[in-house]
């Protein structure tokens, strides 16, 4: 039902109510934007196109810091080379069943598929860069218009923190967004249609290209008979509604590098490492300028001890009435001092954004144990700031395209045996890097328990009936190691199939056994006809009768 004109002046208070709140952010978010990532500078006001945004900048260690983090970041969070996820049913004994294997795995193919084939991996490390300084950021996650029936690919935009607001829930997960943005006459038109307003259709032929605001409102479906989430559009200089809709799924996924209690939005290394910017930007300036001074240093001459204007330049002719007219200042700058500060600066940003330890070593060639090594720390250092990315970055954005391929029927209907029982709650595993890092340890500890078992049954005399070895389920360290490994289902047979196999390699193995004691029976009987025969003819009294 369309919103009525109080209803819209409502959004378009809200929307001023969270904006009011955020603006007690923004000054930090400046200040950040200014020294760590410039490319966001204009936060609270709007910048001029084109303006340099480096002007008062002497110093790029954070603004390098930021970008190896968010490169790191998504290349082990993330990373476009590899499957980075799996998807999983809640009850891990479905997760077993071959059908429901296979489906699984085409279902996670397709969606890396269509991910490839979008520009996900283009907007996705600028909100990694925003995490990294601002410790909040902002994806949507869309469907790309419609061109044709069924799915037509997802869309993704990476939104500055200047362009959106929010409000939690109950359980402290972002589930508001209000959202500015301008678009062109031409653009609005395109996407709108007619209801864009009437002062945007005049400007089609005029101005094109001329820009205007509108607000982007989506938030939960309070009267709960439709879509979970409501969506409205609005033109904000017409004050008018020109799109209403729905969402099964939040658009927007805000994820935060950690939150402080009592604060809406969240903060990162950016917060921490600032003071160390500012200082390390004003050592730089300093020494910027005490280095002019000692290459063209100021000058001194005596009053009327020189005839006409100083000339500075090469070969520059000075007219003195005494050689001790003019004279230089004399000065004594510690370089080496400053030097020491500012290297200690630049290393405690590295350290705030991960950078020394994050960065794999330089060497042509690793050892395996080193790359897991590494990666181990990785995942102690970032473990809390990657629990929280997969919650609120990984995990919404891949129930978003499942949701969104899935009612396109992009993807295969679930198996007989899945759709009998329905569809149960659908989890996500993580492949990637970091998350094979941390499950590493579980296969080393595996690996270390046979070894015990191992040197504990060697130990035990031969005619024993237990072993250690029974205290060990091989088939479900087998699979378990599988998931480790990340190893596709496809290969892993079923435990139906495996069943199925072990029984006829018992019966081949029974009847192997059953020929050999025939041919071991035959043989003995073989033996046994000579001496039988002897006796028989002993008893008749035939040739070799005892007392013949």
């Amino acid at each position: 039902m369309p919103l009525n004109s109080e209803e819209v002046t409502y959004l378009i208070d809200r929307n001023e109510k969270l904006k009011s709140n955020r603006q007690q952010y923004e000054s930090l978010w400046e200040e950040i934007a200014q020294y760590i990532f410039p490319g966001r500078v204009g936060i609270g006001y709007k910048p001029t196109p084109g303006a340099k945004q480096t002007a008062n900048l002497f110093d790029s260690s954070a603004i390098f810091s930021n970008d190896q983090l968010a490169a790191s970041m998504c290349g082990t969070i993330t990373p476009a080379a590899t499957l980075w996820f799996a998807l999983k049913l809640a009850d891990d004994r479905l997760n077993h069943i071959k059908p429901i294997m296979d489906w699984l795995e085409l279902c996670t193919r397709l969606l890396d598929f269509a991910r490839h084939r979008s520009n996900f991996y283009a907007e996705v490390p600028e909100v990694y860069l925003d995490l990294g300084a601002f410790g909040e950021g902002c994806l949507l996650v869309d469907e790309k218009p419609i061109g044709m029936m069924g799915f037509n690919g997802f869309y993704y935009k990476a939104l500055s923190n200047s362009e959106y607001c929010t409000s939690e829930n109950y359980e402290g997960l972002v589930d508001t967004v209000f959202r500015e943005f301008e678009l062109s006459a031409r653009v609005a038109f395109k996407k709108f249609g007619d209801k864009v307003g009437e002062k945007i259709k005049s400007q089609l032929n005029k101005k094109p290209d001329e820009k205007f605001p509108f607000l982007h409102a989506v938030f939960p479906n309070e009267n709960g008979n439709s879509k979970p989430f409501v969506s409205y559009y609005l033109n904000l200089d017409e004050k008018k509604l020109i799109s209403e809709g729905g969402y099964y799924d939040l658009p927007y996924v805000v994820p935060r590098w950690r939150k402080s209690s009592g604060e809406d939005y969240g903060r990162g290394p950016g917060h921490i490492a600032l003071p160390d910017v500012k200082s390390l930007n004003k050592a730089k300036e300093f020494g910027l300028k005490a280095w002019a001074k000692d290459l063209d240093p100021p000058t001194f001459e005596r009053d009327g001890g020189v005839i006409g204007k100083l000339k500075m330049f090469p070969g520059g002719r000075n007219i003195v009435k005494d050689k001790e007219a003019i004279w230089m200042l004399d000065r004594r700058t510690r370089y080496d001092v400053s030097q020491i500060k500012e290297d200690a600066l630049r290393q405690s940003i590295r350290q705030i954004f991960y950078s020394d330890q994050l960065n794999l070593p330089d060497k042509s060639e690793m050892r395996e144990i080193e790359v897991y090594v590494r990666y181990e720390l990785m995942q102690r250092l970032l473990g809390p700031a990657v629990g929280r990315f997969e919650i609120e970055l990984l995990k919404p954005t891949i129930e978003r395209e499942f949701g969104i391929m899935m009612r396109a029927r992009a993807l295969p209907p679930p198996p007989p045996i899945l759709a009998k029982m329905g569809i149960r709650e659908i989890d996500i595993e993580y492949e990637n890097p970091l998350a094979k890092a941390q499950r590493a340890n579980e296969a080393k500890s595996i690996q270390t328990l046979y070894s015990f078992a191992s040197i504990i049954a060697q130990s035990q005399p031969p005619d024993v009936v237990s072993s250690p070895m029974d205290n060990i389920d091989s088939d479900a360290a087998i699979r378990h190691g599988a998931e480790i490994s990340g190893a596709p289902s496809k290969i892993i047979r079923s435990v139906e199939e495996v069943q199925a196999i072990r029984e006829m390699r018992a019966k081949k193995i029974a009847a192997e056994k059953q020929k050999q004691d025939m041919e071991r029976l035959a043989q003995g009987l073989g033996d046994v006809s000579p001496a039988l025969k002897v006796a028989s003819e002993i008893m008749q009294g035939g040739e070799g009768t005892p007392g013949a």
